[in-house]
């Protein structure tokens, strides 16, 4: 299945997933432990835990920097009262310079791209940097040892991971709870989605690459469900080469505005997120028709739209 199979693949060697019958937990003296499956047959091995709370379910085993660390799913808690989500209904499109924009035109978590350029650009750097000291390190065999203990190590770059991850999660749940606050009912499109078709520039390439769209799913799924409102995902075919206004294949988006065909122009992204919000409410478009069908309905639309419009 492997072999034929398409798959991800993934460098990550520090952690391990262990299911109920991989572990046994319980507590002593006012503390938990689990003991896990060794490499040595019926013998287990005991773990102190740092709180009281005994783990339940799949457990992750993380090694870090010296440390294990337990990590466990929890029953997601719902808000107050006080908290519940906003009661109108809106559209969303994911961006980059921003994390969302709705269908009033409201953007939500501003600065982004910002962020994820800057880490991505500084990187870049960074890793210049290095790749040339390992170049050195291994055209001169007696600098080789010090080179990599001394300037090669990865404790730097860890700590600011962390931070830049942090930054990041602070902004995308903000602008997810920021959505919240106003709406009940959320349309979207498919937010782990590829871009598809787009060509861009290697830098542009390489930013993109640190795009969260995951993070971004994560946070308005996770918030829209704690909160009480309603996430509907929309098929998101040719809503960026729309024109809301009329549901029709006419204009043509060039960065961050859309040129309608009389003259006018839209805030590109606001626009998407308008027909993303009328995708909720048609009933020829749902969730899995094929791309290719949508676009024969648009068209044939726009063919409509033109033979009623015939000043056009």
């Amino acid at each position: 299945m492997r072999k034929y199979y398409r798959h991800g693949r993934t460098k990550v060697n520090n952690q391990i997933v262990l299911d109920t019958g991989c572990y046994t937990a319980f507590e002593r003296d006012g503390q938990a432990w689990i003991k896990v499956m060794g490499l040595e047959h019926d013998k287990r091995i005991a773990i102190p835990l740092n709180t009281s709370h005994i783990p339940s379910g799949t457990l992750r085993l993380i090694l870090r920097d010296g440390r294990v660390e337990v990590h466990h799913a929890v029953e997601a808690e719902q808000a107050c009262s006080c908290k519940l989500s906003g009661q109108a209904t809106i559209g969303i499109d994911k961006g980059y310079t921003e994390v969302f924009t709705d269908s009033d035109g409201q953007t939500h978590g501003e600065g982004l791209g910002r962020l994820l350029s800057h880490e991505s650009d500084s990187l870049k750097v960074k890793y210049q940097q290095r790749n040339k000291l390992k170049a050195i390190a291994e055209a001169k065999p007696h600098k080789r040892d010090a080179i990599y203990q001394n300037n090669l190590g990865r404790q730097k770059l860890n700590r600011r991971k962390r931070k830049h991850t942090t930054r990041v999660r602070d902004k995308v749940f903000k602008a997810a709870h920021s959505v919240i606050d106003k709406a009940g009912v959320v349309a979207c499109e498919d937010l782990t989605a590829p871009i598809n078709g787009q060509s861009y520039t290697k830098d542009n390439k390489r930013r993109l690459a640190a795009w969260v769209k995951g993070l971004i799913a994560e946070a308005i799924q996770g918030v829209s469900q704690r909160r009480g409102s309603t996430l509907a995902i929309v098929n998101a075919a040719y809503t960026s080469q729309m024109d809301s206004r009329f549901g029709v294949l006419l204009g043509q988006r060039r960065g961050d505005a859309f040129y309608c065909f009389d003259g006018e122009v839209l805030q590109a992204d606001a626009n998407a997120a308008r027909s993303v919000l009328s995708r909720l409410y048609d009933q020829e478009i749902q969730l899995y028709t094929p791309y290719w069908k949508v676009k024969d309905i648009l068209l044939r639309r726009t063919e409509q739209f033109l033979a009623d419009t015939p000043q056009l």
